[in-house]
């Protein structure tokens, strides 16, 4: 019934006295600007130019770009689409807290891996390059997922990904605190 009397209000507005030219039964379109990677890159400078300790996720953004999310107590969360060299600036600046920026803010190829995949991946390089990792205790985990934390001298790097036997087993193998 509500869905006649909508479809009846719609037609009478189409109906009245519509001066302006405007249809009132179309949709609007959708349409995506491009995402601005320089900009994100320029305000992820200053954050580290002022010594903030940054709050870092690794996301595979909508478009399908490897990214991080990054946030600060003086600034609200954004997101970088990563390329090697933002990788390597942000790394080097969570452990040194000195960076030394070289403007390539071109972010590599869409991925063709699922999201979970990406963070696991992710996950996997910070152990074997030998980060130490915090990680929640299994019996807190209620989604399946696992939550681990790297730990550095200006910021943190949150992993959660989900947890599978393979994975499980890999991370046991490197004896990690699961």
């Amino acid at each position: 019934m509500t869905n006649i009397l909508n479809e009846a209000a719609n037609v009478a507005a189409n109906n009245a006295e519509n001066t302006y030219g405007f249809n009132f039964n179309a949709a609007p379109a959708k349409v995506a600007a491009p995402y601005n990677n320089e900009e994100a890159c320029a305000e992820l400078a200053k954050d580290m130019q002022r010594g903030d300790n940054l709050s870092i996720k690794f996301n595979k953004d909508a478009e399908g770009y490897a990214s991080i999310w990054v946030e600060s107590k003086n600034v609200a969360g954004y997101k970088v689409r990563l390329n090697p060299a933002i990788f390597s600036w942000v790394r080097q600046y969570l452990e040194t807290g000195v960076s030394e920026w070289q403007n390539d803010t071109i972010p590599m190829d869409q991925i063709k891996t699922e999201g979970d995949v990406y963070k696991e991946d992710m996950l996997k390089l910070f152990i074997t390059a030998g980060k130490k990792i915090q990680w929640t205790p299994l019996f807190r985990e209620r989604n399946g997922n696992l939550s681990g934390t790297h730990i550095a001298k200006y910021g943190k790097v949150f992993f959660y990904v989900s947890q599978n036997e393979e994975l499980m087993d890999w991370l046991r193998e490197r004896k990690q605190a699961i």
